[in-house]
C-alpha cells in the first residue's frame, strides 16, 4: 500500500470514527481567523469559532498548537475527543488527522500557532 493511499485510508476510518462529525456544517461564515504573523517558519493565527462552528476533518503538513483563549473547544485527533477549556494548550505533531469543534453555547477563541517546515 503506498504512503498515499494509506493516508486516504487513515482520513476515511477517522472520519467514521468521529460519527462525520463535520455533517452537520455550522456556521463557516461566522468563524473568524486574525492572522498575526506568517513567514517562512510560523503563521499564527487568532480563531474564533461561534456555537457549532467546526474546522471540517485536515491535516496540517508541519505542527500545531492550540491555545484556548476564552470558551471551550472539542478536539477530535487520533480516534479521540479532547476537551480544551479557557488556558489550556495542545500539540499536535505533524501530519495529524484532526477536527475543532465549538460544541458550547457561547463563541470560543483560541490561538493556532502552525510550524512550518524551516529550510
Amino acid at each position: 500500500m503506498t504512503a498515499k493511499l494509506m493516508l486516504c485510508a487513515l482520513l476515511v476510518v477517522l472520519g467514521v470514527f468521529i460519527g462525520r462529525a463535520s455533517m452537520a456544517h455550522s456556521p463557516q461564515a461566522q468563524v473568524t481567523e486574525q492572522e498575526l504573523l506568517n513567514n517562512d517558519s510560523v503563521r499564527i493565527v487568532l480563531m474564533t469559532y461561534p456555537p457549532g462552528a467546526d474546522s471540517d476533518l485536515h491535516l496540517n503538513e508541519g505542527p500545531e498548537i492550540t491555545i484556548v483563549q476564552d470558551g471551550e473547544l472539542a478536539l477530535y485527533a487520533k480516534g479521540k475527543r479532547e476537551a480544551l477549556g479557557p488556558r489550556t494548550a495542545h500539540w499536535l505533531p505533524e501530519g495529524s488527522a484532526h477536527l475543532a469543534r465549538n460544541e458550547g453555547k457561547r463563541p470560543t477563541r483560541f490561538w493556532s500557532i502552525l510550524l512550518k517546515k524551516c529550510a
